[in-house]
């Protein structure tokens, strides 16, 4: 906490308490934001940078001591809580082998079928699409455009921001309060305006739209044809009329744009032709490209249950301060500063801030490994039977701060260890936020809304093509079977699920 002083509108001068972080503990925010690839290249620029921190060469590149055995990883008995797991009271496992990755199938054939529906079937269009991610493919588009070094990262950084569809669900301010704060890039909600709008002519059209209808009137714009009768037509009804459209009342829009069937049919067609998802057009999936995924966890179930976690530390050498540099530092500390000359006291200056520069460095990545060890234990805690079984249907309702309250760390911390990590199991590769999830109500209890939507998905994939139900009847549905949801709700599941709506699903034999 610092003091500052500032004046009131009257004029009086006040003292407030404004909390600050200190450097170190920015440091140890940044390190544990980062995934594990990028941790292994920071660590590469602080060994060139820093000649007092060095390898620690009497351990392995795995962490282990040589000559001695690997440390065991951490055991998750069917007894054990939390309290019995503190990462201080043991030495962790280190994942010395490759990541799973697509090279482990041939062929979609290849992929096992006890793989959970979303991971299994990420694996199989990874195999058959793209073996860039759209990341790539839209960072590539970044040289046709004449931006300088500063426009261009900050491109980036967007891109990186899109979710899986190629949207921008995140506001621009609180971008702006990221590359601020944890990258230190100076930037305004203006420039990045600029910067979102140069994104938005990017290809396929539609990506870094903020919202569908904005996602379909870039789409619209975009078009070869945008001049066209039908085009214009099309734009204005985004435009004016984009919740008729939503809720398909083309009664009401054949009435206020005064067209005929013959116009309207042309309408349906060109709605039919955009993508709600521009960023699937470019071989994006469920779970993002696999092969450049390298998980930052690894969890395994033994078919009695016994779930072992270890923390991958690949590309992360066990680090120690220079000995020599630290026996000059308590050489020269060991001197009078009245015997010692300017060019000493100078250099006594140079070697105490690389020492510390270096230790602090040490300890921010130590700091890290606990602070991941004990969100993971605390993870497998909260979400157990989904470890044990590897149904999605099993994840409880669990949030930040639940998390924090069980490890005693700040909800934002948790933050930002589920930002950017991933876990592998026993049943798939996921995002570490994928166990984040929000909560419903059955039969008076809280159950995860992927309960209802897996049971949703079921319903529909049950049902007559030729009579499929409409939202109000798979609500109906739902409530028998002790779900409390209401029609809105169902209707935003079944949005997220990819499912149309029902006169789209109706299959006509």
């Amino acid at each position: 906490m610092a003091n500052t002083n500032s004046f009131s509108q009257t004029g009086v001068q006040v003292q407030t308490q404004v909390q600050t972080l200190t450097p170190q503990q920015l440091l140890v925010a940044h390190l544990t934001e980062m995934p594990i690839e990028a941790l292994a290249e920071r660590i590469d620029i602080e060994l060139k940078e820093n000649p007092t921190l060095e390898r620690d060469t009497s351990h392995d590149e795995y962490g282990d001591r040589v000559g001695e055995e690997d440390p065991t990883a951490d055991n998750y008995n069917n007894e054990g809580t939390l309290d019995d797991l503190n990462p201080d009271d043991r030495s962790l496992g280190d994942f010395s082998g490759e990541s799973t990755s697509l090279a482990d199938y041939s062929s979609p054939d290849d992929v096992p079928d006890n793989l959970p529906t979303a991971s299994r079937r990420g694996v199989i269009d990874a195999i058959d699409g793209e073996t860039r991610s759209f990341y790539d493919q839209l960072e590539e588009q970044i040289g046709l455009f004449d931006l300088n070094d500063h426009e261009r990262e900050l491109l980036r950084y967007i891109i990186g921001s899109l979710d899986d569809d190629g949207l921008l669900r995140i506001s621009l301010t609180q971008i702006k309060d990221e590359l601020e704060v944890y990258h230190n890039i100076p930037t305004s909600e203006e420039e990045l305006e600029r910067m979102l709008h140069v994104l938005q002519n990017f290809e396929p059209a539609g990506i870094g739209a903020r919202t569908l209808q904005e996602c379909l009137i870039l789409q619209v714009k975009h078009a070869p044809d945008r001049n066209s009768p039908a085009k214009q037509l099309l734009l204005r009804l985004l435009n004016e009329s984009f919740d008729l459209l939503m809720l398909g009342r083309w009664d009401k829009i054949r009435a206020r744009f005064h067209i005929d069937d013959s116009t309207t049919s042309r309408l349906q067609h060109e709605v039919r032709r955009l993508n709600p998802r521009p960023g699937s057009s470019m071989g994006e999936t469920v779970g993002r490209n696999l092969q450049q995924i390298t998980p930052d966890f690894i969890v395994e179930t033994d078919p009695y249950g016994n779930i072992t976690m270890t923390l991958n530390q690949r590309g992360v050498p066990p680090l120690v301060v220079s000995t020599d540099d630290e026996r000059l530092l308590r050489e020269l500390e060991q001197q009078r500063s009245t015997e010692m000359s300017r060019s000493e006291r100078e250099g006594l200056t140079y070697i105490r801030e690389r020492v510390e520069k270096a230790q602090g460095f040490i300890d921010a990545l130590e700091q890290r490994r606990r602070t991941l060890t004990t969100t993971m234990q605390a993870i497998i805690h909260l979400q157990r039977p989904f470890f044990e079984s590897g149904d999605e249907t099993q994840l409880r309702p669990m949030t930040l701060d639940d998390v924090a309250q069980l490890t005693g760390l700040h909800f934002s911390t948790i933050s930002r260890v589920s930002n950017s990590k991933w876990v592998e199991t026993s049943f798939g590769i996921f995002p570490l936020k994928w166990f984040f999830t929000s909560a419903a109500r059955k039969d008076g209890d809280d159950v995860s809304i992927r309960e209802i939507k897996a049971t949703l998905t079921e319903i529909v994939n049950g049902e007559d093509k030729r009579q499929p139900y409409s939202d109000d009847t798979l609500t109906e549905m739902l409530r028998q079977r002790g779900y409390d949801v209401a029609r809105r709700t169902v209707a935003k599941y079944r949005t997220a699920l990819n499912i149309p709506v029902a006169r789209l699903r109706k299959q006509f034999k």
